[in-house]
């Protein structure tokens, strides 16, 4: 890299500066909130949020010392290109829980001459479930080999159609089918990004991409869990308590975030262009499966 091109030439190396511990971010949203208590055993409540959070650094500052990360200052002396879309934008989120109380048992809707024993065992069950289902956050693209040497150098976009057409979904299913045909000299069965619009912007010049993509964005949050509970009192001042809970109910899967690092190859590679950008491999930090959890209680 010639030193010659950098924006300061007289100054060899990393420029280093004092930590500027600030940044400015504007948050807007428009809240719901619904709530219904028990009526014919079934109650709900929860709320809808639709919002935007636009800000100049997602780290909280703009700040540097040396070498910069992803979603870091491109260029020091120009704060306010950085301005975009927050790292923690997440343009809609609904959260509910629902619960109901079963009209099966002594007294109730169905069964409601059963004998005791009857009811102690299947008579007075609960159900409550808990909704999520959220955007998710947006993307920023990167360079394997950034060659901005003041700054956090972004790649270039070059046209419009950033997404390839393919869901999240199914570029994931083909993770296993995308390292066969790489490796056999065929471009991957499916990506998520269109790698065309991506372009390296070259030796110690910025590139035009925000830090972070509206139009880009990682797998949002659909979960249900679903509890099934209920209590009964077995003597006076005893109480027990019964409870099962099913986490991710539908067990619906959370991708990682696709490839997003312009140029870089395998590992090892020393290959120019990205064959695995745009292809997925895993799933979200802290994404768990489908799993079931039982609890016993009793209070005296």
């Amino acid at each position: 890299m010639s030193t010659l091109i950098n924006k300061y030439p007289q100054f060899a190396g990393d420029f280093e500066g004092l930590l500027l511990e600030s940044a400015n971010s504007w948050y807007n949203a428009l809240q719901i909130r619904f709530r219904k208590r028990t009526t014919h055993h079934v109650s709900f409540e929860g709320s809808y949020t639709i919002s935007k959070e636009t800000d100049y650094s997602s780290a909280g500052r703009n700040n540097w010392v040396g070498a910069l990360g992803l979603g870091q200052p491109q260029q020091l002396d120009n704060l306010s290109a950085e301005h975009s879309i927050g790292a923690s934008d997440a343009p809609q989120r609904l959260a509910g829980a629902v619960v109901v109380d079963l009209p099966i048992g002594r007294n109730q809707w169905i069964g409601g001459d059963m004998n005791r024993g009857v009811d102690a065992v299947i008579g007075g069950w609960s159900v409550a479930t808990l909704i999520t289902q959220q955007s998710g956050q947006p993307m920023a693209i990167g360079l394997n080999n950034p060659l901005l040497a003041n700054g956090s150098q972004r790649p270039d976009v070059v046209c419009p159609q950033l997404k390839s057409g393919t869901s999240m979904h199914n570029v994931a299913l083909n993770w296993q089918t995308n390292p066969a045909a790489i490796n056999a000299g065929l471009p991957p069965v499916s990506t998520f990004f269109n790698g065309n619009c991506f372009a390296d912007p070259g030796d110690n010049l910025p590139g035009n991409a925000p830090r972070y993509f509206p139009g880009l964005r990682v797998d949002g949050i659909h979960t249900a869990d679903l509890n099934l509970y209920k209590s009964f009192v077995p003597k006076e001042g005893m109480r027990l308590e019964v409870r099962a809970e099913i986490f991710n109910f539908t067990n619906h899967p959370r991708f990682g975030q696709p490839n997003s690092a312009v140029g870089s190859g395998p590992a090892g590679s020393s290959t120019v262009s990205n064959p695995f950008f745009g292809t997925i491999s895993g799933d979200a930090p802290g994404e768990t499966p489908r799993f079931f959890q039982f609890g016993l209680r009793f209070e005296f």
